[in-house]
């Protein structure tokens, strides 16, 4: 795991940053399919190791498909990644700061009942569930 308290990546559009105690890997700006290269590298090197993973994406401007797809991804729950032979790595992540449209993306295309994926902070409507299993929830007054 690399030091903590580090830039990670940074090109104008979308500054990575890892710092704090425990350990949060902070997203700020526009996640596309421009900066989804130096995503990809960024989330490879802050996360080499299989502790727990706190993500805040507060500070996100945008974010497309592929870029949550790749920070969902760090449960190490892509069944298309392993050979089959092995299971495939499961670590928790913890989101902090997921706008309410991206909780909406995660739920119309099914990640939220990815296992090991949690939410936390004002408005989560996903917890962690049995299993580990995270589970969509319904907010007071919301539909769902």
């Amino acid at each position: 795991m690399m030091s903590r308290d580090a830039v990670v990546y940074d090109d104008g559009v979308l500054r990575v940053t890892w710092a704090g105690s425990p350990p949060v890997l902070t997203l700020a700006g526009e996640i596309d399919e421009s900066t989804y290269p130096g995503l990809i590298g960024a989330l490879k090197e802050a996360t080499n190791g299989d502790g727990e993973i706190h993500v805040s994406l507060a500070e996100v401007e945008y974010c497309d498909l592929a870029g949550l797809r790749a920070i969902i991804l760090l449960t190490g729950t892509d069944s298309y990644s392993h050979n089959g032979d092995t299971p495939p790595r499961s670590r928790r992540v913890v989101l902090h700061g997921l706008p309410p449209q991206l909780q909406t993306v995660l739920r119309i295309v099914g990640w939220d009942t990815v296992p090991g994926l949690a939410l936390d902070g004002p408005g989560a409507s996903i917890q962690p569930g049995p299993e580990g299993r995270a589970e969509a929830g319904m907010q007071a007054g919301g539909s769902g």
